[in-house]
């Protein structure tokens, strides 16, 4: 781990900014009329618009978040001449020039990777300023926490302050609403600084209150952060009250709540030429021996010294004449001062209705409100405070001041390209780096790892902390940390030179130590701004770099695993460099930690071969068993041994793959007697199923089953456990088909020895249910591959399937044949959940049987008798296997392409489990789908039928024929046909003719209803449904088709008729009824038909009984909506 740069989020709409910012002058007359108008209109006024602005830039800003090549000469450094801010928990980025500011607040969105991530989009944009000539010159964000109990450390809103020329201090919310305005000072303000509550890491720290200082030229305020954050909550919420009621009748300044006053002290800056920042340490108690030299110096000989040193505040400023001031002010020895606080809210609402009232009645309002404008508040006199000390170089000016994080130390930047590093304890210059001009700096102050310190000693002492510094050099467009008080360099990095280093210095403001307890602060300490990417870039510094010397350890091991690192990169080393080199820098590493990092790193590399990855393992692994068990690590001493054991089980799967002689299983071929006449009799279907299946597609190399698979993929999937047994780790669908296809495909292709490759795999301690989930997988996945030889596929799943369930662990030895095995069902269950209908059956075939030798050769040991062995497994394999040839002739009609021209669509997958769950008319629901997509003429539909009836009678009289349509030299239409009778064959109560007619009625009227243009849909809905011989599910139906489809365009239409009183024209068709005056004739006429089935329906219902709706034997388990009718 070293320093990195980590960017966490991006900004949208960079271009959008700089444009507002940057307008040209003859764009400001418009921009100051538009102004005027919205100052004069009550229903557009400034804080309504404001407010409102958030709720449509969201809608605004979903833009992509990718930045446009601009031109060389838009690339200027704009963003250096603007006042830029960001919130210290980074959800609100405010960038200001001269009058106009830009709020740019967090959304989240998912990029194309379907990941989320945060950007920085506009949410606000408008004017600050309200006196004429003022500029911004300084702003912070301040998130206010919220006092919730639930609150775990979120911000509750974010105010920003922003100092102007005129002396004036505004605070906004993150829409733009002004909440109030204060005139402490007459003179610009320079800086505006914060501080917020830290918890102490040591006892004995002092606390130091929140505050919020302005700088003047001459002059600093401190606003007691209490009081400040009060005011600021009584604000937000008059501005919520106002809001809500601003539409009321009621006056709206009649409920003004007006909030507590700010406590602030103002201190006058005295013997120092010029100030230009400033930092405000906090309160401070010197010793007893700084308290007796100070009294000696200021009271000289005779001094008196008090019992208990005072407590004070310090403040450093920067500037010329001299370079760096020291001030001290005693508690106590200037009363806070309270300044009233003016809701601009209200007062802005009131002047509205004022000013509209004025209006009204004739008044002159332009002399009423520059009447109020003239009105500033009383500035009070700020308090003298002299320098205590300072340092003077009078050739030296400063530019700006950075307080770190412990109070204790500040670095300081001047006009002689020089960063220094003060300590404010002793008031001394410590350190001094050359060559930063314009520097930017940010402090970061990381906490010790846990772990590290839960393994030292001294683990019951607090966390320890690192203070690093971030210095920005904008003129060589480098980003660096060093260490402190005197540590070296750390991090280096190449950015841009128009970069912006945004350095908050606080967090939350309102937090003490009661309701900080238990919560998690998120803030960002430094945060790198890019204005021509937009990234928005965080320092991630591991606390081991505080402790980089020549006598660390840990810094030694770093730098090992950063060469390690390195080398595996490279892709140009020869194996043989490359195993010593990482040999070498593997076993030179000593802390334990970074060890099982770089093992971890090496055998996730691709470029390592296996050999290589075994040999170093292994020597890792010798050198820990002979050291001493007590200092050995021992997570990674199991990692080594778990690794080493799956790397030998890799290379043993490659050399059986590899090897040329093959094994045969004579002592099976017993139980395959009846698997040759089983494929012999499916053998016509499975053959036009492979015919529809085998399509040319697009496929890439990489995601071929054929390749093979890596070593790292392999241990990615494999873990050890603690009884020394290897598990597979259940990935994606796709990684585990690789995974299948590796272990067992060369053996169900024969190129592989199969008791072999089951011996290797049951030694390395894999469950035997993994592999025949595994074995499953590979055969479903590879169908194709597998339907070309199915003879030999089939007898080589049949050895795996027989070694496999030979393992132990596989079927118990207690289990009793007359109930269910969890082995053999674990195979059922996979088989019908499969959408790969063919490999499905074949699998189940070899199931079977396997299952009946097995059944048989227990009941042999058992009775030793010649009666065949009744068991409930078998009754379940019967079932599976009739369902699934069912299945198989099902899928083989619907991957039927559609004739060209038809309404296309995706031929369904259907599986056991779907048409299970379909209920009772799922089946023919399918198959009316197909007949639409088809687009069979009912007549058609009719003839195929009376050629199954046929079929039917035919089979009667000759019931030793199967029931598969044979194969001949036909036309498609006529092969199709055939598979249709062979599914109605098959399925001969889910598809009467009755309940196929009426489903197809039902799919052709629901097709219609999403295109009414189609009248033909309609017209085969309604001769389907003459086909339906039973008046009760014609009743039924046409019932359905009037209420649900038909009766609200028949009503439509019959009133457009009788309103017009002729045949409408088209467009009032289209209007009324929803289709042209066409279809409305044809959609007219299948309503006569309809009615009159209807009615002949309705009275033929009571002359014949109702129909029986049954189900196949083997299907009786639907659990779905059952048969509509």
């Amino acid at each position: 781990m070293s320093c990195s740069l980590l960017e966490f989020c991006r900004l949208q709409e960079l271009k959008t900014v700089r444009d507002y910012l940057f307008q040209s002058q003859k764009n400001e007359p418009v921009e100051e009329k538009n102004q005027t108008e919205n100052d004069v209109s009550w229903e557009t006024s400034e804080w309504e618009s404001a407010w409102d602005s958030g709720e449509n830039k969201e809608e605004e800003t979903t833009s992509a978040t990718k930045v446009e090549e601009e031109p060389t000469e838009q690339r200027a450094p704009w963003l250096q001449d603007c006042v830029v801010s960001l919130s210290p928990c980074s959800d609100l980025l405010v960038v200001a020039r001269e009058q106009k500011a830009v709020f740019l607040s967090a959304k989240w969105r998912t990029d194309d990777g379907g990941r989320e991530e945060m950007t920085l989009a506009v949410s606000w944009t408008g004017t600050l300023s309200t006196d004429e000539g003022e500029c911004v010159s300084s702003s912070i964000c301040i998130p206010l926490a919220s006092q919730k109990r639930s609150s775990t450390g979120r911000p509750d809103w974010t105010c920003v302050v922003v100092g102007f020329t005129s002396g004036y201090v505004r605070f906004y919310t993150e829409n733009g609403v002004l909440l109030l305005a204060q005139l402490l000072h007459e003179d610009p303000v320079l800086r505006l600084k914060c501080r917020t509550y830290e918890i102490p890491r040591h006892p004995g720290v002092t606390e130091q209150h929140e505050e919020l200082s302005i700088l003047y030229p001459a002059s600093m305020v401190t606003i007691d952060g209490f009081s400040l954050f009060q005011s600021l909550r009584a604000c937000k919420n008059q501005v919520a009250r106002v809001f809500a009621s601003m539409h009321s009748a009621a006056a709206a300044g009649s409920d003004v709540i007006q909030p507590p006053p700010l406590a602030y002290k103002k201190w006058g800056l005295q013997d120092m030429d010029t100030i230009v920042d400033h930092c405000s340490v906090g309160v401070m108690t010197l010793c007893v021996f700084d308290q007796m030299k100070n009294a000696s110096i200021l009271g000289g000989f005779h001094a008196s010294v008090k019992g208990n040193p005072p407590a004070m505040s310090q403040y450093v400023t920067v500037g010329g004449g001299p370079y760096t001031g020291f001030y001290y002010a005693v508690e106590g020895s200037s009363q806070p001062l309270l300044s009233h606080v003016a809701l601009a809210v209200a007062s802005k609402l009131t002047s509205a209705l004022f000013s509209a009232a004025s209006g009204w009645l004739g008044w002159n309002k332009h002399k009423n409100e520059e009447e109020v404008q003239k009105q500033k508040p009383k500035v009070e006199p700020a308090t003298p405070l002299t320098i205590r000390f300072g340092l003077p170089d009078s050739r030296r000016h400063g530019e700006s001041i950075c307080l770190s994080p412990c109070n204790t130390l500040a670095g300081v930047t001047d006009d002689f390209g020089r960063v220094t590093l003060l300590d404010l304890a002793r008031g001394v210059a410590i350190r001094m780096w050359k060559g930063y001009r314009d520097a930017q700096l940010g402090w970061l102050q990381v906490p010790e790892e846990r772990v590290d310190r839960e393994l030292s000693p001294s683990a019951s002492h607090p966390r320890r902390h690192a203070l690093f510094l971030v210095i920005y050099a904008p003129r060589r467009g480098i980003l660096e940390v060093w260490g402190m008080q005197h540590g070296p360099r750390v991090g280096a990095f190449t950015v841009g030179k128009h970069c912006r280093l945004l350095y908050a210095g606080y967090r939350l403001m309102g937090v003490n130590s009661v309701t900080s307890k238990g919560w998690q602060l998120h803030t960002q300490q430094v945060c790198l701004l890019d204005p021509i990417t937009g990234a928005l870039r965080t320092v991630n510094i591991p606390f081991h770099l505080a402790l980089s010397d020549k006598k660390s350890e840990r810094a030694k091991d770093m730098h090992l695993l950063k060469k390690l690192t390195t080398l595996l990169r490279s892709r140009e080393v020869e194996p043989d460099i490359l195993e010593s080199e990482a040999k070498s820098a593997l076993l030179d590493i000593k802390h334990p930690a970074i060890k099982k990092q770089a093992l971890e790193s090496l055998l996730s590399n691709k470029n390592a071969p296996v050999s290589c990855l075994a040999n170093i393992t292994s020597a890792l692994y010798d050198t820990l068993k002979q050291q001493d068990p007590d200092e050995v690590d021992p997570a990674l001493q199991q990692l080594c041994s778990s690794q080493l054991k799956l790397l030998q089980l890799y290379s043993d799967i490659q050399q059986l793959h590899s090897a040329a002689d093959t094994e045969t299983c004579p002592e099976n071929e017993e139980s395959l007697e009846g698997i040759e006449e089983e494929l012999s009799r499916v053998g016509p279907t499975l053959q036009r199923y492979a015919q529809l299946t085998t399509r040319p597609s697009v496929s890439f190399a990489q995601d071929s089953p054929n390749s093979l698979l890596p070593a790292q993929a392999f241990l990615s999937q494999m873990e050890c456990t603690e009884g020394e047994e290897l598990r597979v780790i259940r990935g994606s669908e796709t990684q585990w088909n690789q995974l299948g296809n590796f272990m067992f495909w060369g053996c169900l292709c024969g190129k592989s020895p199969l008791h072999q490759m089951c011996d290797t795999l049951q030694q390395a301690g894999i469950s035997p249910q993994q592999l025949l989930s595994l074995l499953l997988s590979v055969w479903l996945q590879r169908e194709k591959e597998v339907l070309q030889k199915p003879e030999e596929t089939v007898k080589n799943l049949h050895t795996l399937l027989i070694a496999l369930s030979n393992m132990k662990g596989a079927v118990e030895d207690s289990w009793d044949p007359q109930s269910i095995s969890p082995w053999w069902q674990q195979v059922r269950t996979t088989c019908i959940q499969s959408h790969n209908a063919a490999a499905a059956l074949l699998a189940a075939f070899v199931a079977h049987r396997a299952t009946k030798a097995s059944i048989t050769s227990r009941a042999d040991s058992k009775f030793q008798s010649e009666w065949e062995a009744v068991s409930l497994e078998l009754e379940q394999w019967l079932v599976c296997v009739r369902q699934l040839e069912d299945v198989l002739v099902l899928q083989t009609l619907l991957l039927v392409p559609p004739p060209q021209g038809a309404t296309g669509g995706a031929a369904p997958q259907c599986s056991i489990k779907t048409l299970l769950e379909g209920g009772t008319g799922g089946i023919a629901d399918s198959i009316s789908k197909w007949v639409f997509r088809h687009n069979l003429a009912p007549e058609r539909l009719k003839e195929i039928l009376q050629k199954k009836e046929e079929a039917d009678e035919k089979l009667e009289q000759k019931s030793g024929e199967g029931k598969e349509p044979e194969e001949g030299n036909q036309e498609d239409t006529d092969r199709t046909a055939e598979l249709l009778v062979a599914v109605c064959q098959r399925f001969p109560h889910s598809l009467s003719p009755d309940l196929l007619s009426a489903h197809c009625c039902w799919e052709y009227v629901v097709q219609w209803n999403k295109d009414p243009e189609e009248g033909q849909y309609l017209w085969c809905a309604v001769e389907h449904l003459k086909l339906v011989s039973s008046p009760h599910i014609q009743l039924g139906i046409s019932a359905m088709m009037w209420s649900t489809f038909i009766v609200k365009r028949f009503s439509a239409a019959a009133y457009l008729m009788e309103k017009v009183g002729k045949a409408p024209k088209d467009r009032l068709c289209r209007r009324d009824v929803g289709m042209g005056d066409k279809a409305v004739t044809s959609f007219l006429g299948c309503c006569v038909q309809l009615l009159q089935i209807l009615m002949e329906a309705d009275s033929a219902v009571e002359e014949v009984s109702a129909p029986e709706l049954s189900m196949e034997e083997a299907w009786c388990g639907a659990e779905g909506p059952g048969v509509s009718g």
